[in-house]
């Protein structure tokens, strides 16, 4: 349910945003945030939702129809999104199944792994292994494939020094997930009762219903790397400095995502040995800070038009380059004036 409210709620944010621009062309991100008219009556709130859960439900299986293993994959993830009338033991008898097929039909191909690893429940831990263990197999330089093998933290750490890079490969999911989905496009009785009344564009609900979903991920691993490297753990240890370091240079170097980049600075930050290193990592924290502050109003303008647009640009890899030029195309600069502070949230 958790992952569902995410992925929905993600959705309906970027709904609201679309709706603030009321001048600009009328583009609905996803099924669930069509832009209405100021006469248009909101659409009852259960009625949309079973809307949804049915696309879902219909998208699901006609994916598993196909019976590639990363079709199968995200099948098995759009119907647990799915709630009842069509039931949860629908979803949990067929899921299952889908999730076999695809650990069997999957191959050389990471991307289905990664699915199958990242949302396999807790009762399915040795398909979730499995999928993680292929995973690592055909990437076996990736720490973030690394961070799913559920190991101690000295044992991560050591396994570590062989990582040369840290990708989660999340736009490249994201982009197949999208693409995925425009091949079954909602139906014209499913927009209505999504509340549709205005332009509806597929490539934007793609884009935000796949970003929702991902968004919804866990990521293992971190928690242990940090708790492998706070200074209360690391003792007076030369060789765990040193492996803690190389951790926190791959995600801060050559890693793929804001997240992965946060927690390398922190680990950064314990090991900084004098002032000087201590302000470089401080001056590169509050750049990051500045680049997400930034670009967060950006990607909600006209319905997340902006995202939208970036992310069918193949050469954007890193959240990091699409965030970039995200200001740079709104005429941002790209480093925070001088004295500037990341606001404190107002409660």
């Amino acid at each position: 349910m958790r992952n569902r409210l995410v992925a929905i709620g993600l959705s309906l944010a970027l709904a609201t945003a679309a709706q603030s621009q009321a001048q600009q062309r009328a583009q609905p991100p996803s099924p669930l945030s069509a832009t209405h008219t100021a006469d248009a009556p909101e659409p009852d709130e259960s009625a949309r939702e079973s809307a949804w859960d049915a696309y879902l439900h219909r998208v699901a299986a006609q994916l598993a129809g196909s019976g590639s293993g990363r079709d199968l994959a995200l099948a098995a993830i759009l119907i647990n999104l799915s709630v009842p009338p069509f039931g949860q033991e629908d979803a949990d008898s067929r899921a299952p199944q889908w999730r076999q097929a695809a650990l069997e039909r999957a191959g050389q191909d990471v991307l289905a792994y990664q699915l199958l690893a990242a949302r396999a429940p807790e009762r399915e831990g040795e398909l979730r292994s499995q999928a993680a263990r292929r995973w690592l197999a055909l990437e076996p330089s990736n720490l973030i494939a690394l961070m799913w093998q559920a190991l101690g933290p000295q044992e991560l750490l050591t396994a570590a020094r062989e990582s040369r890079y840290a990708d989660l490969h999340m736009y490249e999911g994201v982009r197949w997930m999208q693409s995925a989905l425009l091949k079954h496009p909602p139906t014209a009785e499913e927009l209505q009762a999504f509340g549709g009344g205005q332009p509806y564009r597929p490539e934007d609900g793609a884009a935000i219903t796949a970003m929702g979903i991902w968004a919804a991920f866990e990521l293992p691993g971190y928690r242990t790397l940090i708790d492998a490297c706070k200074p209360e753990k690391r003792g007076d240890a030369p060789a765990r400095d040193a492996d803690c370091l190389h951790v926190a240079h791959l995600m801060t170097e050559r890693s793929s995502t804001v997240l992965d980049e946060a927690f390398g600075l922190a680990i950064r930050r314990w090991l900084a040995k004098t002032p000087t290193e201590r302000a470089a990592v401080q001056s590169r924290r509050r750049q990051l800070d500045w680049l997400m502050h930034e670009s967060n109003p950006l990607s909600m303008q006209a319905g997340g038009d902006p995202f939208v647009r970036l992310l069918s640009d193949p050469s954007i890899h890193s959240e990091q380059q699409l965030l970039e030029r995200m200001l740079k195309d709104a005429g941002r600069p790209l480093q925070p004036p001088p004295g500037w502070k990341l606001p404190v949230p107002k409660h």
